[in-house]
């Protein structure tokens, strides 16, 4: 297993323009190897290696490939978003922590930095991350309000920037990269970090219902082909708004 890092590279960069070639090789390290250790520090050193190769090299050698983009939003999305891994909540933790210490109270201030810390945590979100505070800007305004230490927003994130840049087709696979994280981001899309022993809860994000309403009938106009089968997502997330708006009190909204 160790050096299974090396060799991935190693591969990759010997057939770097086989797309399968990097999605094989990073779910092989974030999938089928992390499960192999029971500590969670121990797997979630494997996923990470699993991100890392997609996002730091793949895209790299490959930026206009939709399936490296998708695979890389379906690592956040299910690997550490859901709750296959019985070490999911570490998963989520080590992540919003990470975040927490690049993003700090808000990222826009990593725009256009203006004091010495901004601009290092800056260099840190775009050296590291690959990821530009500019875009999550946009991201948030077409999608949000999202909780960025949270994985399902960077799921939408790379699909984003795949519908942007990648190849014009199979782009529904992108599109239900970002339907599907928002539903859930919507329904536990609030970090809630408690006083007491520092652990994180998850709470509703009601604020971004408007938002993601719009986007399942853009998606629904913008796919013709599969526009039946957003449809259903739509009607889903609908019911699924109505229920947690009702809930929580705002009955007119719902």
């Amino acid at each position: 297993f160790f050096e299974m890092v090396q060799l991935s590279d190693w591969i990759s960069k010997l057939q770097p323009h086989f797309t399968t070639v990097w999605v094989h090789m990073a779910w092989n390290m974030a999938y089928n190897i992390s499960i192999k250790f029971t500590d969670p520090r121990d797997r979630w050193q494997w996923v990470q290696r699993g991100i890392e190769l997609l996002r730091d090299q793949g895209l790299k050698w490959n930026p206009h490939e939709t399936l490296i983009y998708r695979e890389l939003g379906w690592f956040f999305q299910h690997k550490m978003g859901q709750d296959l891994d019985d070490a999911h909540m570490y998963f989520k933790t080590a992540w919003a922590n990470e975040m927490q210490a690049v993003l700090g109270t808000n990222y826009s201030q990593l725009i256009t930095p203006k004091s010495e810390d901004d601009a290092k945590r800056a260099k840190m979100l775009r050296e590291r991350y690959k990821m530009d505070p500019a875009i999550m800007q946009e991201v948030d305004k077409e999608y949000g309000p999202l909780e960025w230490r949270l994985p399902e927003a960077h799921a939408i994130y790379w699909a984003y920037v795949g519908l942007q840049r990648g190849k014009k087709q199979d782009l529904i696979t992108l599109r239900r990269e970002i339907y599907q994280p928002l539903q859930l981001a919507f329904m536990r899309g609030r970090l809630i970090q408690s006083k007491v022993d520092g652990r994180f809860q998850f709470g509703p994000n009601l604020a971004m219902i408007p938002n993601a309403n719009k986007a399942y009938e853009r998606m629904i106009t913008e796919d013709p082909e599969y526009a039946e089968n957003i449809r259903t997502a739509h009607r889903n997330f609908l019911n699924s708004a109505v229920y947690f708006l009702y809930t929580h009190a705002r009955r007119t909204e719902a």
